[in-house]
């Protein structure tokens, strides 16, 4: 009897032990800030909410950075293409609505044709917050939690990370919130890839 007590009791350690699921562990590289300021090539995925006392508008976004230029990609919750902007050597295209614009400025064609601010010539350094100012506030992992910079139209943009993970050893945010004035852009950044 007490040699099939123990032989159950293995037996239960040995489903119980089979039924955890091991997660690969992560940890950050100790240089993870010279690593992720050095980056010229990201992709980033998520939603992003344009909030205003007047209207508040979402979509769902595809950002990516090669060789200092962006793609932004905005669709709306169902899968519909709202935007695309392209930045290109002396200049940037936006596909609206089947049309093709172009500006020197990506930050002034956004808002030309949405009507909503957003600083597009900083975005690779506040949406990876590696923004360097001397406003900046970090958390004890040294993670930015806040800044505020002026942008090159003079406009001041705050920006606050609430969430990090983990990608490729680096902090990345997750969760973060622009505001300009009575403008608050939120964003929820799902996957990154470098």
């Amino acid at each position: 009897m007490t040699q099939f007590h123990l032989i159950l009791l293995m037996f239960f350690l040995f489903i119980s032990g089979c039924a955890q699921k091991i997660s690969p562990v992560s940890s950050e590289n100790p240089q993870w800030k010279t690593l992720l300021q050095g980056q010229t090539a990201w992709h980033a995925r998520g939603k992003l909410a344009f909030i205003s006392p007047q209207e508040r508008q979402s979509a769902n976004f595809n950002w990516q950075l090669s060789n200092n230029k962006q793609h932004l990609i905005l669709t709306s919750f169902i899968g519909t293409r709202l935007l695309e902007l392209t930045e290109h050597q002396n200049h940037s295209e936006l596909i609206y609505d089947g049309t093709t614009y172009k500006d020197d400025n990506s930050s002034a064609l956004i808002k030309r044709l949405s009507g909503f601010t957003l600083p597009m010539g900083q975005a690779p350094y506040w949406l990876t917050a590696t923004v360097k100012n001397d406003s900046n506030e970090y958390d004890a992992q040294h993670r930015l939690t806040a800044t505020t910079w002026v942008d090159p139209q003079g406009q001041v943009w705050h920006a606050k990370y609430q969430k990090y993970k983990l990608y490729d050893q680096m902090w990345l945010p997750t969760r973060m919130d622009l505001t300009h004035k009575d403008l608050t852009v939120k964003l929820q950044l799902n996957e990154w890839q470098f």
